[in-house]
């Protein structure tokens, strides 16, 4: 006897199709309590707010006829999902950050609906929630979208909490001369301050000053003179040069995505079943702003600055790490504005772009620059789109082309990097204020990390997770991110 069934999407497929012992499709979230939470408060909370909302908690996958579905599970119980047990003595950050690495490394039961959330009680005078949830059933600025759903406001508002959901930016057409003059100026700039020696910077100094001098006003000349321009003669001179940042743009993206696989000794190499979990004390989120606005760049930046920076240490601090010069990523971007109302299905709507960011920096600020580059040429592309196209290709193709084409695109990174900007008040938990939270992607083929940076109540979290076989040890890339901020917050004082 079977129940209601509904089709899987091809998104949603996907991930069905790329799970695996090394490297187990699971969303992984923590978060945890300054007071003890009411086991029986939190299950009355989780039917009502999750079971009640979703019908894809109660269903588990299966495949019929070669087409996958959706499958009410008769024998859904929200004990078998919704476990008590205490954390193991004595409770500190090391031991939940060990038993998250445990899950983070588990494959579910596909026979139920393939989420598990643990409450554990006794951490520190609170408690600690674990919710890992497959990614089929959603992606991941859903899934934590689904569990703030749970919080209640601490000052009795009302109004949902904002997580994430920023839609793919628009290119900006306005100032367009202005704009292409200030990137060869900034260019020019960044080649200058790498000059090293007083021969290199006098024979050199003067010229690329003299051609900053001349992209600036150029710059300027044009951007006049498109003023003066009837409004849609303008319009178009900007619209068509605004077309050729994003043409050069997404060639650049498409490129990177037919080069050679990731490479580096420290983190290359074939995953193992064991995984590890770490995230250290919470950075104020005015802190990074104020950095951010110091040095022109967004608040974005200086978080993958910062990742950068801890991944350099890490390297130089390792033999086995040196020679390897870049770093490549897969950053999840949400296809779809936020959304109050999520849809009762959840399913996937993102896309997956590379990003490569330099490995080996002088200093903060030169790695800072480059990383506002990359990111702003992302940004300024229809690379998504073209991502998009692929996963959903990989998703309607069968086994025999979908498998090595995702392997293929899996292997130009070394990892995952996703950035959750969660809602800026705190909330409770079944009556329990929550204090932190911190939430991993999976990764996928040979892939060895996956970081988060995820931000709530007014403060950003780094976490840290890793394949133990590749980088044993992610207490050192914690330690090495604090370094990182201590550089950063040396730029807002100059």
């Amino acid at each position: 006897m079977t129940g209601d069934r509904r089709p899987i999407s091809a998104q949603d497929r996907l991930w069905l199709k790329l799970d695996g012992p090394a490297n187990p499709m699971l969303i992984t979230a923590v978060l945890w309590t300054s007071t003890e939470v009411d086991p029986e408060r939190l299950k009355r909370v989780v039917a009502d707010r999750l079971i009640g909302r979703y019908p894809v908690f109660t269903r588990r996958p299966v495949l019929d006829g070669g087409t996958w579905f959706w499958e009410d599970d008769l024998e859904f119980s929200l004990d078998r999902h919704l476990t008590v047990s205490e954390l193991p003595a004595p409770g500190t950050r090391e031991v939940l950050q060990d038993l998250v690495a445990a899950r983070r490394g588990r494959l579910l039961d596909p026979d139920h609906p393939l989420w598990t959330m643990e409450l554990l009680r006794g951490y520190g005078s609170g408690s600690a929630v674990v919710l890992c949830s497959h990614h089929a059933m959603a992606d991941g600025i859903r899934l934590v979208q689904v569990l703030f759903g749970l919080f209640d406001a601490v000052d009795g508002d009302e109004r949902p909490s904002r997580v994430g959901g920023v839609g793919p930016r628009g290119i900006d057409f306005s100032r367009a001369p202005s704009r292409a003059a200030a990137k060869v100026v900034k260019a020019l700039n960044g080649f200058g301050e790498r000059l090293e020696g007083p021969i290199a910077r006098v024979t050199l100094g003067w010229p690329l000053f003299g051609l900053s001098a001349v992209a600036g006003l150029t710059g300027a000349v044009a951007e006049v003179v498109t003023s003066a321009l009837p409004s849609r003669p303008a319009a178009a001179v900007r619209w068509l040069m605004g077309q050729g940042f994003t043409a050069r743009n997404t060639v650049d993206g498409a490129l990177g995505l037919l080069a050679p696989a990731a490479s580096g000794a420290l983190w290359s190499g074939e995953p193992g079943p064991e995984k590890t979990a770490a995230w250290g004390d919470a950075v104020p989120l005015d802190l990074l702003a104020a950095v951010g606005h110091a040095t022109g760049t967004s608040v974005n930046d200086v978080c993958v600055a910062l990742i950068m920076a801890a991944f350099d240490r890490y390297a130089r601090e390792s033999a086995a790490g040196r020679g390897a010069e870049e770093m490549k990523w897969l950053i999840p971007v949400s296809r779809s504005d936020f959304d109050g109302a999520l849809p009762r299905d959840l399913g996937n709507d993102f896309a997956l772009i590379l990003a490569g960011f330099p490995l080996c920096r002088r200093n903060f600020r030169e790695r800072l620059d480059d990383v506002h580059r990359r990111v702003s040429s992302i940004r300024e592309s229809l690379e998504p789109v073209l991502t998009f196209g692929v996963q959903w290709l990989a998703g309607r193709a069968p086994d025999v082309v979908s498998e090595p084409l995702t392997r293929f695109f899996a292997a130009k990174a070394v990892g995952v990097l996703t950035n959750v900007p969660g809602p800026r008040r705190p909330g409770e938990l079944a009556g329990a204020l929550v204090e932190g939270i911190v939430g991993w992607a999976p990764c996928s083929g040979k892939q060895a990390v996956t970081v988060c940076v995820f931000s709530y109540a007014g403060f950003v979290r780094f976490g840290f997770g890793t394949d133990r076989s590749l980088v044993p040890d992610p207490g050192l890339l914690v330690t090495a991110l604090d370094h990182a901020v201590n550089d950063a917050v040396a730029l807002t004082n100059r």
